[in-house]
């Protein structure tokens, strides 16, 4: 198996914006829950006819998870080669990133510990915080992106199913 990416890239604001909104996606069913509880809690407050701390407490961290995709800050984090021009190489035993500047990156597939697929892209994990950014329009075609979704699976990082 030997498949060539084109060439892409994403700026800084392209990736906050991704990675936010996987942030709120993981965490509906926390924020489902949180505000729940918070009506459940307004509701028992105004049958009752007092004031209840625990509402302000709730409400407080209800925004502090509402507020926290604010604090990413994506080029402080990331390496400035994460936002150049570069195309991949994926075969059996390496993903090799090339980029503009003429910097390689070749890994072996031992270094990713997860991979996850959205409809867009990839997400190539090698720590929890650390990943590389594969857009799904950068194969040449469907056939490529099939081709490596079996790959991942055969080497148990993504379950397709």
């Amino acid at each position: 198996m030997q498949i060539k990416t084109k060439t892409f890239e994403i700026t800084p604001k392209q990736l906050r914006n991704l990675l936010t909104f996987d942030y709120y996606r993981r965490m509906k069913i926390t924020f489902i829950i949180l505000v729940v509880l918070l009506v459940i809690n307004i509701i028992f407050a105004v049958i009752q006819n007092r004031f209840d701390w625990w509402l302000i407490y709730l409400v407080g961290l209800i925004a502090y998870f509402v507020s926290l995709p604010l604090l990413f800050q994506v080029q402080k984090r990331s390496s400035a080669l994460n936002f150049q021009n570069r195309y991949c190489e994926i075969d059996e035993n390496f993903f090799a990133l090339f980029y503009e500047d003429g910097s390689i990156i070749k890994l072996n597939y031992s270094h990713f510990f997860k991979v996850t697929k959205k409809a867009d892209y990839y997400f190539l994990y090698m720590t929890k915080a650390q990943f590389y950014y594969l857009p799904v329009a950068a194969f040449e075609s469907e056939k490529d992106i099939h081709r490596f979704d079996l790959f991942l699976q055969s080497k148990q990082l993504i379950k397709l199913w």
